[in-house]
């Protein structure tokens, strides 16, 4: 993603020849969709602008895979979503993904879900579905419950794009892949325009995924409060080595640190869930959610006081549907 992003691509395939590159088109980030141009274009005006044909094109010069350029839905914009719709439909291609980037208020009232899950069910190509919020578009039990219905009743193929661990949920229960981030960022699409920011560098240090709780929770905080008064614990993946797992500050040099912790721990759970269908998939889910719950009583006992169970984990992933 970004205006290097070519460049950068390039590199990862001389590094990496065999590994498949992906490029996310600058529209997802920065256009907003509208019914007249759901989609960003190369060229300034109607009498230069490339066809979306050629432009998907242009992108397979750098891209294993062409990704429709669809600006960013609006809730309620139900016109500029259809005309995405429409105009990908019309693409005979077979190495397309349609992105639908929208904002997260289509996860918060029913009848949003339903025109949602209708669109994509008669999309032509596989979907790329991401939601947009200036920061976590699934972060309550409603939006849980909404995110995995889509996927438990959508009839094409479905990626889960720049999701946190709700994606392992969205695997569960029918999407083809999880495209999850290693740091906030790349968890969700900020609202084009906005912006976020810390406090002070202490509030920048890295979001550190706990694989055994299924959750990310920052090093200052575990530092802070968790243990404040008691032995931190230690992590032993390839990138921390036995080191505690609160140990890393806002620098940057330590920041990437905490990222590739997070690389390494989320390439570990998803593993898992390789050649496994979705029976299997959703059967390992369950085992990993309910280990997740056993994990409090465990992390209580040793910081003497009680955690606050995350209710996303306790009543959306641990129940079924």
């Amino acid at each position: 993603m970004g205006g290097d992003a070519p460049k950068f691509a390039q590199q990862i395939r001389r590094a990496n020849p065999n590994l498949p590159v992906i490029i996310e088109p600058l529209a997802l980030s920065t256009h907003w969709a509208t019914e007249d141009e759901p989609f960003l274009r190369r060229g300034s005006d109607n009498t230069f602008q490339l066809s979306l044909d050629a432009e998907l094109d242009w992108q397979r010069m750098d891209s294993d895979l062409a990704i429709t350029p669809t600006g960013q839905i609006r809730k309620n914009d139900s016109a500029a979503l259809k005309a995405a719709l429409r105009e990908a439909n019309k693409l005979d291609r077979a190495d397309l993904l349609f992105a639908i980037p929208v904002a997260a208020g289509w996860l918060s009232e029913p009848q949003l879900t339903k025109q949602l899950i209708a669109v994509i069910n008669r999309s032509r190509h596989p979907v790329l579905l991401t939601f947009t919020d200036p920061t976590n578009p699934v972060g309550s039990m409603s939006r849980a419950r909404a995110y995995r219905q889509i996927f438990q009743e959508a009839t094409v193929p479905v990626l889960a794009y720049r999701a946190d661990l709700v994606g392992f949920d969205a695997l569960a229960h029918g999407a083809i892949a999880s495209a999850i981030g290693s740091y906030p960022k790349l968890r969700r699409l900020t609202p084009v325009g906005g912006r976020g920011g810390a406090i002070d560098r202490e509030d920048m240090s890295p979001h550190m995924m706990i694989t055994d709780m299924l959750r990310i929770v920052r090093s200052t905080h575990m530092r802070r409060d968790w243990f404040a008064g008691v032995n931190p614990i230690h992590c032993f993946c390839s990138i921390c080595r036995g080191e505690a797992l609160d140990r890393l500050h806002g620098e940057e040099p330590e920041r990437r640190i905490g990222h590739n912790h997070n690389v390494v721990s989320l390439d570990s759970l998803y593993s898992l869930y390789i050649d496994l269908d979705e029976p299997g998939r959703r059967a390992l889910w369950a085992r990993q959610v309910a280990g997740a719950l056993d994990t409090y009583p465990q992390l209580e006992s040793h910081i003497g006081r009680p955690l606050k169970v995350d209710n996303i984990l306790e009543k959306v992933w641990a129940t079924t549907s």
